[in-house]
């Protein structure tokens, strides 16, 4: 049996200080090589998930489950700092705003000599070193990469800031890469383009990939499978190929319905009624239950199921909407 690559298994995050349970009894797991994504309104937990994960989110904390990496299982005592050991080697980190993740006083090329030192230690002066920041320059599509090593980062655009920053995670040739709405400050089109060369490249290099993002279209077209988070709470994995051909969670469901599509007219596309409900909902019923148009009272009086032994496919409703059959 192969072992994932990364996999969660009953994972709660708490705030530091008030101990409060922000995102309870989250269960997944992502192979070698697979395109994962996480989608979810804002203040779902996804960002809030991964960033705790990975050591990344100052004030939460791993407080339940496990955390396992290519085989190893990191711990609960000192977790952060374990976490944290992984970046910048086995995980690389792309940021959504491009803008305030790049040094604006350092040249676009001593940046990513200064990640492949840190991650290969390589020379930051050596010719080797220089020559690999330009050819990455090169494949992410940054034009004339060799004028483009000796500028500072004001000197391009939001599109190819993005790349700059995929560039610099891409030069230290991590396992997996986790790009937290990396598109989020780009027009549609730009969009596209800079998600279609990220997929490309990690399909080429054999990087899993993490993709966060509110956007459910964007990544029904870009991933394998899918996890989908609301209110703290893991409500569905499924796989993207299978989505329209099998039932799926009531609150995937509403997303889909929320979205634009050929075919849809203007009756067909439909809000979800009410607020959504952030992080740290707990177990105690569906956090969605007040918003769905299938709920019964056993929605709100019932624990949550959980994805314990991190299956590839997994629903969390009450009701049995979108289970595996």
């Amino acid at each position: 049996m192969t072992v994932p690559l990364l996999e969660l298994r009953d994972v709660t995050i708490a705030l530091r200080g008030s101990n409060r349970r922000m995102v309870t009894g989250v269960g997944l797991s992502v192979s070698v090589g697979e395109v994962f994504g996480v989608v979810g309104e804002s203040g779902s937990g996804k960002t809030l998930l991964t960033r705790t994960v990975f050591g990344l989110q100052d004030d939460t904390y791993l407080a339940g489950g496990t955390v396992s990496f290519a085989g190893r299982t990191l711990p609960l005592d000192g977790y952060m700092k374990a976490a944290r050991k992984l970046l910048g080697g086995e995980v690389g980190f792309v940021p959504q705003d491009p803008y305030s993740s790049l040094n604006p006083t350092m040249r676009v090329g001593e940046q990513i000599t200064e990640a492949l030192y840190l991650a290969k230690r390589m020379p930051m002066n050596g010719t080797a070193t220089r020559q690999a920041a330009i050819d990455v320059l090169g494949e992410v599509g940054i034009p004339e990469p060799e004028l483009a090593f000796r500028q500072f980062p004001d000197q391009f655009s939001g599109g190819m800031r993005q790349r700059i920053v995929f560039a610099i995670a891409l030069a230290q040739d991590p396992k997996l890469l986790i790009a937290d709405e990396p598109t989020t400050a780009l027009d549609a089109i730009t969009q596209r383009r800079v998600i279609e060369l990220m997929l490309d490249r990690c399909r080429t290099r054999g990087m899993a990939v993490i993709l966060i993002s509110h956007n459910l279209e964007l990544l029904r077209q870009s991933v394998d499978r899918l996890a989908v988070l609301y209110g703290g709470q893991l409500h569905n994995i499924a796989e993207t190929a299978a989505i329209g051909h099998h039932t799926i969670h009531p609150y995937t469901e509403a997303l889909f319905d929320c979205i634009p599509s050929k075919g849809k007219t203007l009756e067909d596309i439909r809000a979800i009624r009410g607020e959504p409900a952030g992080a740290g909902f707990g177990l105690k019923g569906c956090a969605f239950a007040s918003r769905c148009r299938y709920a019964e009272p056993i929605c709100v009086e019932s624990d949550l199921p959980l994805n314990s032994a991190a299956q590839n496919g997994f629903t969390a409703c009450l009701l049995g909407r979108g289970a595996p059959q």
